[in-house]
């Protein structure tokens, strides 16, 4: 049976080549056995004017064909399919049946349910850096320099070592933390990828965890992708609660607690090293933007204490710079960071060297620091000013949570109002603030959290009036 040309359709405004298209339509008539064995293709030339073609792309083509063993050329013969199945056509079932994930991937999936994404970040949208502070200009011009540098081979050390040293120095100036030994140190792709690591190997599937109520949805997420039971702890002013049961693990925000903004008391923070130690619970320290504290010096790390030795502390640059980087870290114990970084290397969850090369220069010149400052200055005036408005106008609907750290604002609503509800009317107005629902004295209470980082002082009085409009419906 001759080559069928009606079942050839080419798209010149496909980004595929021609000749790339037209081998698959003929690669296809060939194994389906429309075209046997010693059957005969067209001319070269043939071709080409039959299908409106340069000569070229066919020739290429051909060529393609000969190379993949489906056809030979044959002297005066021609082009001929040398092509024989190596079993009878089988016909297709009528229905397929899919392969599914695994068990673990099916959890994974289901860990966290996210929003459909807009194409740039939703008016108040919660711990979203503003993009226009960043220093463009000192970030661009250390690409050449960073590129310099490259070694152009896999690193193992999970971190380059010029951001390791730049990171233990900001670490020491900003948390308190000494780090001795480099390898302790370990650059991931962000908190999600560091607490969903740990979560997987600190733990067994079935073990307690607990995290914080309220909490960040992704450390949720974390806990649920390692099959752990859940367990959570009310938050009052002083930070989490201590628990009166076993748990393997807790993830803790003990320096800017998300989403309220409190920070841990000195007593409530060493009652959960006492806990730690009484149980052989590992605490993970999610500090995700403590460096922006606007009243006092950051809190130390919980690795600041002499009876951390079951602390890993974890750390990451999407609310320092941009989300956009996908750079965080862990600091680890000793006697655990070489397994841990075969893990990283394993699971290739490492953030780009030529991005960390550039990273650890834009912190040794001192562009980190002075980002931080002018940020933190500026965020600091864009929450004073949304808890004036707030509490000028809306004091009859809400009350403005008091914090001294973060990049959001937390208000408590007075009236008892559909959490589910509240979340569809946000989306609907397209706006980025987070719901939250807290059990007090029996009452189910509901908490909204809208970033403030992004919002200019002129856009406070319309971006407040469209939230309050949506609360009042």
């Amino acid at each position: 049976m001759p080559l069928n040309l009606n079942q050839i359709h080419l798209q010149r405004d496909l980004a595929m080549p021609l000749a790339r298209q037209l081998y698959g339509h003929i690669y296809q008539q060939i194994v389906q056995g429309q075209l046997v064995y010693a059957e005969r293709l067209p001319a070269s030339r043939l071709l080409a004017e039959q299908l409106q073609l340069s000569r070229g792309v066919v020739v290429e083509c051909y060529e393609m064909l000969r190379l993949d063993g489906l056809v030979l050329g044959v002297g005066k013969g021609g082009t001929q399919v040398c092509y024989q199945p190596s079993q009878p056509k089988r016909s297709l079932p009528t229905t397929t049946a899919h392969l599914n994930l695994s068990e673990r991937g099916q959890r994974i999936t289901q860990a966290r349910h996210y929003r459909p994404q807009a194409q740039e970040p939703l008016l108040l949208q919660a711990s979203i850096p503003d993009l226009k502070l960043f220093p463009k200009q000192q970030w661009l011009s250390l690409q050449k320099e960073a590129w310099s540098l490259t070694q152009g081979q896999y690193q193992r050390q999970c971190g380059i070592m010029a951001l390791k040293q730049a990171l233990r120095d900001f670490l020491a100036r900003y948390r308190g933390i000494q780090i001795q030994d480099l390898n302790c140190l370990l650059m991931t792709t962000g908190t999600q990828g560091a607490l969903s690591t740990l979560a997987q190997v600190l733990t067994n599937a079935g073990d307690t965890a607990l995290i914080e109520h309220p909490c960040w949805e992704g450390g949720k997420a974390a806990l649920h992708q390692a099959g752990l039971k859940i367990k959570t702890v009310a938050v009052d002013t002083a930070g989490a609660q201590i628990p009166d049961f076993k748990a393997r693990l807790a993830v803790l925000t003990p320096n800017a607690q998300f989403p309220t903004g409190y920070v841990m008391s000195v007593t409530r923070r060493e009652a959960w090293l006492d806990y730690s130690h009484q149980y052989q619970t590992w605490l993970i320290e999610d500090d995700y933007a403590a460096e922006y504290s606007y009243n006092q010096h950051p809190a130390p790390s919980l690795l600041t204490y002499p009876q951390a030795q079951q602390v890993i502390h974890v750390g990451t640059m999407s609310k320092l710079l941009l989300p956009d980087l996908r750079l965080g870290w862990m600091v680890v114990p000793q006697h655990l960071a070489r397994p841990i970084a075969s893990i990283l290397n394993t699971l290739g969850i490492q953030p780009s060297y030529l991005l960390q090369q550039q990273l650890a220069l834009f912190m040794q010149y001192g562009y980190l620091g002075n980002h931080l400052a002018n940020t933190r200055t500026i965020y600091n005036q864009r929450r004073t000013a949304c808890t004036e408005y707030l509490q000028t106008y809306a004091s009859d609907l809400l009350t403005v949570m008091p914090s001294v750290s973060g990049m959001n604002t937390y208000v408590r609503l007075h009236a008892s109002v559909n959490s589910h509800d509240l979340i569809q009317r946000f989306s609907a107005a397209e706006l980025g603030c987070e719901v939250y629902e807290v059990k007090e004295q029996g009452q189910n209470v509901c908490y909204v959290l809208l970033g403030h980082a992004g919002l200019a002082i002129e856009q406070v009085p319309s971006a407040l009036n469209h939230l309050l409009s949506v609360l009042k419906s």
